[in-house]
């Protein structure tokens, strides 16, 4: 009967080891949710406007100034029938624009949507008709062109106000 209390001691360790191996292999869970979202925004925009920026010109000798620039558009989804203006600028008479100097006097130019100036933009017509794709900016060229003349010296500027409808 002596080797009962040993047995009964061994049972016993045995059976405590078991469950110190169960209680770690048993390692504790927890779940929780992520929430995942985003906000697609439905637009478009200019996002840039390249200006027309003439040479210094000669005042004792006739001209024919032609330089670029450019207009871009980005939408966020695909677009059709979309347009882009350009409006009068801030010193039109009839139907010439024309750039203003400090002193008052005019320098007349025609803006066009060729390189080759064959397409003129009259003030108020569409430079762009046509479809955007998402996410893909459309650049627009756009050509500006003073005639041959001579013109008084002095700092000319005009803004033509441009439209995107879409």
């Amino acid at each position: 009967m002596k080797d009962e209390p040993m047995k009964k001691t061994s049972s016993f360790a045995i059976a405590a080891a078991f469950c110190a191996v169960s209680t770690m292999a048993h390692a504790a869970e927890e779940t929780a949710n992520l929430s995942v979202t985003a906000l697609v925004a439905d637009s478009c925009v200019l996002t840039t406007a390249t200006a027309l920026t003439f040479a210094t010109i000669n005042t004792g000798a006739d001209t024919n100034q032609v330089t670029p620039g450019s207009i871009a558009v980005l939408c966020t989804g695909s677009r059709t029938g979309v347009t882009v203006t350009l409006g009068d600028g801030e010193n039109k008479t009839g139907s010439t624009r024309r750039m203003a100097s400090t002193g008052g006097d005019y320098l007349p130019y025609s803006v066009y949507s060729d390189a080759g100036h064959a397409s003129a933009v009259a003030p108020g017509e569409a430079i762009f008709s046509g479809d955007i794709t998402a996410i893909v900016p459309q650049v627009i060229p756009v050509y500006g062109q003073i005639p041959s003349g001579s013109y008084t010296a002095g700092l000319y500027s005009d803004t033509i106000l441009v439209t995107l409808t879409h």
